[in-house]
């Protein structure tokens, strides 16, 4: 099997990763200390029936909860456990040995925190297993583990296998199949909902021991939460074949479900069925950019350019998901959303230059600064640029650190005959085939340059086949002089099966045009290849708040002009449009637009290079 760490990234990928650890992602520990590394809620500072909640300062009881407010407990378990995630995945995949040392460091500190009957978790002994309330056990737990995973198959260092195996059976025997329900308490809210994602973590293990007991566990916690009184409810099985159900609930919950059902469908065709009408109906829920609704409930709604955002948080959840379907269901062709939503909606939520990403966002983004839209008149501090985002939650920071680790973990699959190329992008791919060690590398500046150069490097000559996905974008793939169509796909594939030598080389370009596509709206948005292109917005900048000394701040962003939120498309002008790159090597396509019914040249840059943004486009004949 493929491990993390197997796949290392290069060139733009690292320079990316090495600029986060070298800025807020690295240093998010010391902008929020009381967050991360002063509230021990692992250790010293379990959860007991009697907590002061480190968001309001009121004691309240745990069996005795305030509406919703008693999800605040397990905040800081999600802040801590999903930054240590990305910064330790980071870490170990850009080989920094003060990183890693840091990354060893805060594993062995939470191992340390581990009872002698193999718990790890935020509950003192009388709340363990047992909270009644919001209970944030399972999730706790999963973000903590899924930690100590990337930390594991990072080293692969047993102790921390053996500790994973413990609580794993901790777990097993806390809540044991068949005879408890997790998935019922007394008004359990996010927190309680969240703890599906345990899935992740016992898959991840199945896959790393062949203990069928763990999959079987996944598949009993799917049907315990589908039979459960739960907040989020979109992915129970009643409502996914309900043909009439709309999604209503949080986003982030949602998309992050679908893994739960997926890993559940793999073991009962029922649940495949579900899986299937869930997944045609995705598309009607998604953005240009590939981003799903979460601003931060979706409440039935479909997608919109303009009026519908979303969270950083579901935008990762989802890339999460489609590489575990892809994984799952051996669909090929999700990979093409998965790359998309990678490449477009999580890097135009990050601030192009500065350390801050916008905790939610839209793809028609006419301002940046406390409100989804100009004229609206309600004020949303995650509709702004942070470092923390702290006014909200510290939740969308320590997911940037982990999204990129999680495409690279991905970029290459392994299979019975040899290797799947799934992701393109810089980087290097370490396997073995048939005990023969092998090293591939992906020489590439993708996705602004549509051409890869693939370094084939066995220790020793050996057979293997070698996979490239074909992107459905493609309208051919050039292989060593050999051009190939959608007709010579298996699965989405171009196959080459042969035996490879040492400083084999293959090199591939794909062929693509400018692409006019249409969404839910109607509206018109541009692509080329797998980046979505935008027309930038001028805009001025709002300091609202500066941190650690000044080094960091939060800000805002407000248009010089509204006049080009007006621009209209021609289907007539399609011809007009060009691609193009600057003498500074920046990619952009032109073309005639109209503005007032006056035609006009506009430029269109990469998504991900955006502030403030105008994506869609009316038909000027409609």
């Amino acid at each position: 099997m493929i491990f993390f760490n197997d796949i290392k990234p290069t060139g733009w990928l690292k320079n990316k990763m090495e600029w986060y650890m070298n800025g807020h992602i690295g240093e998010l520990d010391k902008l929020v200390p009381h967050l991360i590394t002063e509230h021990k809620i692992y250790g010293r500072d379990r959860l007991t029936p009697r907590t002061v909640s480190a968001e309001d300062g009121v004691i309240k009881k745990q069996n005795n909860p305030d509406d919703n407010m008693m999800q605040y407990y397990w905040w800081d378990s999600e802040t801590q456990s999903n930054w240590k995630d990305g910064y330790c995945r980071s870490a170990y995949l850009l080989d920094n040995k003060e990183w890693q040392e840091k990354a060893s460091d805060l594993c062995l500190e939470l191992i340390d925190t581990q009872d002698d009957d193999g718990y790890i978790g935020i509950y003192d002994s009388s709340l363990k297993f047992n909270c009644k309330a919001e209970n944030g056990e399972f999730w706790a737990q999963a973000t903590a583990l899924r930690f100590v995973l990337g930390c594991y198959e990072s080293t692969r260092n047993e102790s921390l296998l053996t500790s994973l195996t413990q609580v794993a059976q901790c777990i097993m025997a806390g809540y044991p199949k068949e005879t408890s329900h997790p998935f019922v308490v007394e008004q359990g809210f996010a927190g309680h909902s969240h703890g599906l994602t345990i899935t992740d973590v016992f898959y991840r293990l199945y896959e790393i021991t062949n203990n069928i007991e763990y999959l079987s566990y996944c598949l009993w916690l799917y049907e315990d939460y589908s039979a459960g009184c739960v907040s989020e409810q979109d992915l129970q099985y009643k409502n996914v074949i309900d043909p009439g159900y709309l999604l209503k609930g949080h986003g982030v919950h949602t998309y992050e479900h679908i893994r739960a059902l997926a890993i559940a469908a793999s073991q009962r065709p029922q649940y495949q069925t579900a899986l299937d009408i869930f997944l045609s109906q995705l598309k009607y829920y998604l953005t240009p950019s590939g981003a799903p609704i979460g601003d931060e409930w979706i409440t039935g709604r479909t997608a919109n350019a303009t009026y519908t955002g979303y969270e950083y948080c579901s935008v990762h959840e989802l890339f999460s998901t489609y590489v575990m379907l892809i994984k799952l269901t051996t669909n090929i062709g999700l990979a093409d959303d998965a790359e998309w939503l990678f490449y477009n909606a999580s890097f135009g939520m990050q601030h192009p230059i500065l350390h801050a990403i916008m905790y939610c966002k839209t793809d028609n983004c006419y301002e940046a600064n406390e409100r989804k839209h100009p004229d609206s008149n309600q004020f949303n501090t995650r509709y702004k640029y942070s470092p923390t985002h702290e006014e909200a939650a510290v939740c969308c920071v320590p997911n940037t650190a982990r999204t990129i680790p999680a495409f690279v973990e991905n970029m290459f699959q392994e299979n019975n005959n040899g290797f799947t190329a799934l992701f393109y992008g810089p980087c290097e791919f370490y396997g073995t085939f048939n005990n023969v060690a092998i090293k591939i590398t992906q020489l590439t500046e993708y996705p602004h340059d549509l051409s890869v150069k693939c370094l084939i490097e066995p220790e020793s000559s050996v057979r293997f086949a070698l996979s490239f996905r074909y992107p459905g974008w493609a309208k051919m793939m050039i292989i060593n002089g050999v051009t190939f169509t959608k007709n010579d796909t298996q699965n989405s594939l171009i196959i080459l099966d042969r035996t490879w030598q040492h400083h084999d080389v293959i090199d591939i370009k794909f062929i693509a045009d400018i692409q006019f596509n249409t969404d839910l709206c109607g509206d018109t948005y541009i692509s080329r290849g797998p980046v979505l292109y935008a027309i930038e917005l001028e805009s001025d900048i709002l300091i609202k708040k500066t941190l650690l000394n000044g080094k960091y701040f939060d800000s805002g962003y407000i248009p010089y002009s509204r006049a080009d939120e007006s621009i209209q498309f021609s289907y007539a002008d399609m011809e007009s449009f060009s691609y193009s790159t600057s003498p500074e090597g920046k990619q952009y396509i032109e073309g005639f637009f109209y503005l007032n019914k006056t035609k006009i040249v506009r430029k269109l840059i990469p998504f991900g290079q955006t502030i403030l943004r105008k994506v869609t486009f009316s038909n000027i004949e409609s």
